[in-house]
């Protein structure tokens, strides 16, 4: 995921920097020679599409980005602070044996003052693992189901890449499994 995220922040600095580029070329220009020449291509109004674009990047700005090589305990801390967010707002919840940390104990649905009062700090899974936003999706969910059981975790992935479902017994100990989940995610999804 690491070098994906830095392409896709790569590419979106690049994008800005050619932004300001035509709007300086665009208020340097002069506006009589830019009318006289026919031979310059004009750029097109944005499309309905880019406004929906938008509207999407504005729910997302500043909420915090998960990437592939997320510890466990960053993320732990993230979704923490969203938990606890949701809990001030009114959703219940409780504390696991021998955690600090909330778990909701009821449906957020049922909470949408909570869940947009604390939409800002809802993290954002990592871009790979977004069907919408990874065109090879379901090229790299094949490549985690087979890498997980030829690390011995026997699965079975299900048709539409949600998930998958266990497919037999592993001789893997918990932390094994969680390891290899993390491995395989991380080799699928580059």
């Amino acid at each position: 995921m690491s070098n994906l995220t830095h392409r896709i922040r790569a590419a979106a600095l690049t994008g800005l920097g050619t932004a300001a580029a035509l709007s300086l070329l665009v208020a340097c220009g002069d506006g009589d020679t830019a009318a006289k020449d026919k031979g310059v291509a004009s750029l097109k109004s944005p499309s309905a599409s880019a406004g929906s674009a938008s509207a999407s990047a504005t729910s997302e700005s500043g909420r915090p980005q998960l990437r592939l090589d997320t510890t466990d305990a960053e993320r732990g801390r993230l979704y923490g602070i969203w938990t606890d967010c949701l809990h001030d707002h009114g959703v219940p919840a409780g504390h696991k044996p021998g955690s600090t940390a909330w778990s909701l104990a009821g449906d957020i649905r049922k909470y949408p003052a909570a869940t947009r009062a604390c939409l800002s700090k809802r993290p954002i899974e990592p871009p790979e693992l977004d069907p919408a936003k990874n065109p090879h999706y379901m090229d790299d969910f094949r490549k985690e189901i087979k890498c997980l059981n030829d690390g011995g975790l026997k699965v079975k992935g299900l048709a539409d890449g949600s998930g998958w479902n266990y497919d037999g017994v592993s001789g893997l100990t918990q932390a094994q499994e969680d390891t290899l989940r993390h491995k395989c995610e991380l080799e699928a999804y580059r």
